[in-house]
């Protein structure tokens, strides 16, 4: 066994540590989360609805602290982190709201043939989280697949034990029974005792391809099904208009989300050749200015990155982006004493070939590419081994919507910044996506769509 340890990216003081567990304690575990599904599937819809809507009552009764303890470990920024942790609680809701609307039996009356669709859970999920969004987005996969009838054990990154054990700690105020929700402070060498048992029936994972391929590979060669959310590098495709100011602007808000570091905020900015020069010299203008700062502080603009690792990534990337002939614009530069902070960045005459044209940066750096029209920027836009949301900004809709039917992604704006909903279902193909979260889809990821039919 060895420690987690919770680190404040600001101060460096450590937060807190944790011991993970052995072999022996995964097992045992494990076996509770099944003894757990084996009632939790017999509950009734309202029985488990009134439970989650107890759930976001309990995170919502103490917004204040949890959204700080969220900045303090991994330094989003404190309005973001109240805003992401209320829209949590929506988000409970409305699965909570639906569970009958989309996982109830259906009859049906086919070909002669009558019967009904009945969805039965399928029994333990193990998770693997990411640490960009502690709360939402470990909450975002386990409550449908709870709500479903199944139970949920989760890996969270190991940078964010707080908010780890602080979900855990959700389900048990709101009077969960042991083992229906279980935090899961492991290494990740021990993913494969995990995924192999067998009363583990499927695995979800948010993360890099790295660990989506691991993870992936694991469920495969133990044939248990799974959803996996991994890279991305979305586009923001501009369109005609004529305040280029007010379209940097929306830019500006779409790239430097939660410090740059959300997995479907814009990266790539295609811009025709006619308002190429204009933008880039606004989008300067606009970064350049960007505060750097306490995250706690409202004025703050872009917080500390979440690991020193991370800032070096970003850093190494961008480097490579300006040998490989990017200009930089402005920013390219770690700030601080110890480089927690990375500035906010801006590489114009970004190219095929050219390190951020194909790699997701993670971080606020906008990388900004020229095209020669409007059809020039469509094709560049789905020139990427990454395909999830998209956002297009311009004055004329009908343009908007003939170059957001052509985009390839799991969803696509109009004048809007992208991000997840509830209610619609979220993922794509190529690298980015296995599977698919949110909406009806996200409800029935874990379930089995069994087909009974009357004499």
């Amino acid at each position: 066994m060895w420690k987690l340890t919770s680190i404040n990216p600001y101060t460096w003081e450590i937060n807190a540590e944790f011991e993970t567990l052995s072999d022996e304690q995964i097992i045992e575990k494990i076996e509770k989360a099944h003894s757990a599904y084996l009632e939790w599937r017999e509950t009734s819809f309202e029985h488990r609805k009134q439970m989650f809507y107890k759930l976001a009552d309990v995170i919502e009764a103490d917004l204040d602290a949890y959204a700080e303890l969220q900045t303090r470990e991994m330094w989003m920024l404190y309005s973001a982190s109240k805003a992401w942790l209320k829209g949590t609680g929506d988000l409970i809701r409305w699965f909570a709201d639906n569970l009958e609307t989309y996982i109830g039996d259906e009859e049906f009356e086919l070909n002669g043939t009558s019967g009904k669709y009945v969805y039965d859970p399928l029994g333990v999920i193990f998770g693997v989280g990411p640490w960009n969004f502690p709360y939402n987005q470990i909450l975002r996969a386990a409550v449908p697949n709870i709500l479903a009838g199944n139970t949920q054990l989760y890996k969270h990154a190991s940078n964010v034990p707080m908010c780890a054990q602080q979900i855990e700690d959700f389900f048990t105020k709101a009077g969960f029974p042991e083992g229906i929700y279980t935090n899961f402070f492991v290494s990740s060498s021990q993913s494969e005792l995990i995924i192999s048992h067998k009363h583990v029936r499927g695995v979800n994972l948010t993360g890099g391809e790295r660990a989506g391929s691991a993870v992936g590979a694991l469920a495969g060669k133990y044939l248990k099904p799974s959803v996996l959310e991994l890279g991305w590098n979305d586009a923001f495709v501009l369109a005609d208009h004529a305040d280029t100011k007010k379209m940097v602007a929306e830019a500006v808000a779409c790239r430097i989300a939660n410090g740059g570091q959300k997995c479907n905020s814009s990266k790539r900015f295609i811009v025709m050749e006619k308002h190429y020069d204009d933008f880039v010299q606004e989008m300067w203008k606009y970064m350049e200015s960007m505060k750097l700062w306490d995250p706690m502080q409202a004025d703050t603009q872009i917080p500390p990155m979440a690991r020193l690792d991370l800032v070096e990534e970003i850093d190494e990337q961008v480097q490579r982006s300006i040998a490989d002939w990017a200009r930089l614009i402005c920013g390219g530069k770690k700030a601080w004493e110890r480089g927690e902070y990375y500035e906010g960045t801006v590489i114009a005459d970004v190219k095929k070939g050219i390190a951020s044209y194909n790699e997701e940066v993670f971080g606020p750096v906008a990388s900004i590419i020229k095209s020669k029209d409007l059809e020039d920027s469509i094709r560049i836009a789905n020139d990427s081994d990454f395909a999830l949301s998209a956002c297009v900004y311009g004055d004329d809709v009908d343009q908007c919507k003939t170059i957001a039917d052509r985009l390839e992604g799991w969803m696509v704006f109009i004048n809007a910044g992208a991000g997840s909903k509830p209610h619609l279902p979220f993922g794509w193909p190529k690298k980015s996506w296995y599977g698919k979260e949110n909406g009806p889809e996200g409800l029935r990821a874990f379930m089995n769509k069994k087909v009974v039919v009357y004499p």
